[in-house]
């Protein structure tokens, strides 16, 4: 959008009318280069790692962190989310386009938390409905179950209305689900445990949601968790400039 502008915008009025535009350009760069720099951090720890396990059988096994192996795998998954994010970001600039970034959002949020399904929703101003815009793993009796959500209705309509992410370990065991057609749907889908994070602007205005769906009873672990509230941020960040 910015490339686009030439000499005829001089004046003062449109050059603050376009300065919104720029402040949003400014602060996806800024976030950026923020993943760039955590993404070098950890591919460094990662190469340190892996140089600690081509000499450890050198070393006294006394000597070698036991946890260490546990520790080489957080750092992969910690260096593939962040370079997920990154490449969200990037898209966004590149294409201009909201559409494929939305499913690059599932990809990621189902990645992170090692999820069997996906889906993200955007907040209908008009309805203050969650409609779905983009999935992964669904048949279409569930995507029409679920198309359209009020605050209350499940995981994520609970989540909407909370304001809070809400986790669910077991549907069967949940008061979320108690006697509602929505516990035989998720059943009927193979659907066991959610998780939805809502996806809120810096200023706190509602954009959206994203959840994950497992086929087990499961609850993400705090890193996990860490992991996808960074995606809700960058999802905003994103959101929130297509629809300027």
């Amino acid at each position: 959008m910015v490339e686009s502008m030439n000499s005829k915008y001089t004046t003062s009025q449109e050059s603050t009318m376009c300065q919104p535009l720029l402040d949003k350009n400014k602060l996806l760069v800024d976030e950026n280069n923020t993943l760039k720099e955590e993404i070098q951090s950890l591919r460094a720890c990662l190469v340190q790692a892996e140089g600690i396990e081509r000499i450890k059988d050198k070393i006294d096994p006394k000597q070698v962190e036991p946890t260490y192996s546990e520790r080489e795998k957080q750092l992969m998954f910690d260096l593939d989310a962040m370079t997920r994010m990154y490449k969200l970001s990037m898209l966004f600039v590149r294409e201009g386009n909201l559409e494929p970034v939305l499913g690059e959002i599932v990809d990621a949020a189902i990645a992170i938390s090692g999820a069997d399904f996906g889906n993200i929703q955007l907040l209908d101003p008009e309805t203050s409905e969650l409609k779905i815009v983009a999935y992964r793993g669904f048949p279409k009796w569930w995507l029409d179950f679920w198309n359209s959500v009020s605050v209350g209705k499940g995981t994520c309509g609970t989540a909407l209305g909370r304001k809070e992410r809400v986790i669910v370990e077991d549907v069967e065991q949940s008061p979320i689900f108690a006697g509602t057609p929505a516990l035989e749907i998720q059943l009927k889908a193979g659907i066991r445990a959610v998780q939805s994070t809502p996806i809120v602007s810096r200023s706190g205005k509602p954009l959206g949601m994203f959840s994950t769906q497992y086929k087990k009873p499961h609850k993400p672990d705090e890193n996990t968790l860490q992991m996808l509230d960074l995606l809700a941020r960058s999802a905003a960040d994103i959101i929130e400039r297509a629809h300027l």
